[in-house]
């Protein structure tokens, strides 16, 4: 009764606000002809997929914006950097151990929001500015799990386009935060932008594991779910671009509102499931059935999750160890970026669009490789020369290899072999590509049912990554070992990670005491 209630009040609704939208707006009516022809000949699961692509490419660009623009809204200060030894080369947030030491010895944490001469830029502490690093991330680890119970009881489209829609509008408003409020006000709405952004993967998840039949899971799933290697690609060579000639505030600006047109055109082309889907066409509908199922709204309204038997299982555990490694590696490379942006500056323009090219091109071949690794996966599977759980293994397997073999062979080049080292960190990049082939579909393969719930446990617990990794001390030896550890993890990980349907994937409905968590 409650669903029917409550499409009956979408349908009502929806006449009047596309009325409205006609009368303020004049030129709707044509580009809604224009969606409706691209609708008439693209199938509606790739124009979704398109828009999940674009909204995790949004989420990063402005998850990272502050990063790259934090450099120019503090007083620069002078930093030895030597590349033979890694663990002396100041990253972003990675040295916050030793910012404790010299706060211990002496160096008081400062929230003043004290201007440095004329320039907007202000006099804050080195642990200050961690804080406000890895506030984003706090927030971001506590909504995933609230947002993918959302996703699986409403659908995703709404849990992921108000969440970006929100993160979006305090994006924009992070410029005038920075200049009114302070450091304590920054570090409040970094936490805020991170809350309304831990929804983008598990209401994603939603969406696809209604949208993406398992033929065509690595090729989707990796195009779309690999979207995060274009957002830091794209934020930080337009963010270059930007700071060359304006102000560090536009770059909020900039991306706040490339991801509120994007709200528009996800809210109007895209739906939860193909049975909502006004413009899609019988012929793929029936093959979505036929390939996925019929889908039933608010279907998990009525049944309840079996937490119990997900941390139970080891296949889930294997997965969010590999989510951690990745996580962690993924932050160690995405740190470099900023410091190289900041010395382009005072290059001339074709150097800096030249230079920011390069330096993306890492980011780009591993988004490229992650989608030609799901088509291989596809192929390899759909022929049945391997299965789906020993593609995903191998695909995983790789992905742990290179940056591995990269950290080993750091520590022996010189400085006199900056090339190699460039050479290497851009191979371990790239083929970190196929970890979506291999991992990030996981929870897609394992239950999908519940694919929200298994990617908002293993996603959110691995972004714990950019909250502890700033407490590991780089000392040489402890920081060696360190790295032993994870290497292992990330091996053993990719041997028990499984591709195949798990045991508790079955929608049990809810009794009286459901509320219990199991």
């Amino acid at each position: 009764m409650a669903t029917a209630t409550e499409n009956l009040w979408v349908a009502r609704q929806r006449p009047l606000i596309t009325a409205w939208i006609k009368k303020q707006f004049p030129w709707f009516d044509a580009i809604q002809q224009h969606l409706l022809n691209i609708s008439n000949v693209v199938p509606q699961r790739f124009i979704l997929c398109f828009f999940g692509f674009l909204a995790i490419v949004n989420a990063y660009t402005m998850r990272h914006c502050l990063d790259i623009a934090l450099a120019h809204i503090v007083t620069p200060k002078r930093k030895q950097i030597r590349l033979r030894n890694l663990d002396t080369v100041k990253l972003s947030s990675f040295n916050l151990y030793e910012r404790m030491e010299q706060h211990r010895n002496g160096t008081l944490l400062s929230f003043s929001n004290r201007r440095h001469g004329k320039d907007d830029t202000y006099d804050w502490s080195d642990q200050l500015q961690t804080f406000i690093l890895i506030s984003f991330y706090v927030g971001y680890v506590l909504s995933h799990m609230p947002s993918a119970q959302l996703a699986m009881r409403y659908g995703g489209k709404w849990v992921l386009a108000i969440g970006l829609t929100i993160t979006a509008l305090l994006t924009m408003l992070t410029p005038a935060v920075v200049k009114w409020g302070g450091p304590l006000a920054l570090i409040a709405i970094r936490l805020l932008i991170g809350f309304s952004e831990g929804p983008t993967y598990p209401a994603l998840s939603e969406l696809l594991s209604k949208w993406v039949p398992g033929k065509e899971r690595a090729t989707l799933g990796s195009l779309v779910l690999s979207g995060s290697q274009i957002g830091i690609s794209m934020g930080n060579f337009i963010a270059g671009l930007l700071l060359h000639r304006y102000d560090w505030s536009l770059i909020f600006y900039y991306f706040g509102i490339c991801t509120l047109l994007w709200c528009i055109g996800f809210a109007y082309m895209c739906y939860n499931t193909p049975e909502e889907n006004p413009f899609i066409k019988v012929r793929e509908k029936q093959y979505l059935q036929k390939e996925i199922g019929l889908v039933e709204r608010f279907q998990h309204k009525t049944t309840k999750t079996p937490w119990r038997e997900i941390f139970r299982n080891l296949p889930m555990w294997a997965l969010i160890s590999a989510t951690i490694q990745y996580d962690w590696t993924q932050l160690q490379h995405a740190a470099e970026v900023p410091q190289f942006i900041r010395d382009a500056k005072q290059q001339p323009l074709i150097e800096n669009v030249i230079n920011g090219l390069q330096n993306q091109m890492p980011y780009i071949m591993n988004w490229l490789l992650s989608v030609l690794s799901g088509v291989i996966s596809d192929l390899l599977v759909n022929y049945e020369i391997f299965s789906v759980t020993v593609m995903r293994k191998l695909m995983a397997f790789v992905a742990a290899v290179a940056p591995n073999l990269y950290d080993s062979l750091l520590p022996c080049l010189s400085c006199s072999e900056t090339s190699n080292l460039f050479a290497f960190c851009h191979c371990a990049i790239n083929v970190l590509g196929s970890y979506y082939a291999g991992i990030k579909l996981t929870p897609l393969d394992m239950s999908p049912n519940f694919a929200a719930t298994l990617m908002g446990i293993a996603n959110g617990i691995g972004s714990i990554s950019g909250i502890v990794a700033p407490f590991i001390k780089h000392s040489f030896a402890g920081w060696a070992q360190f790295k032993i550890v994870h290497a292992f993890l990330w091996l053993i990980s990719t041997l028990l990670i499984s591709g195949d349907i798990q045991p508790f994937d079955q929608l049990i409905p809810l009794t009286s005491d459901s509320n219990k968590i199991e």
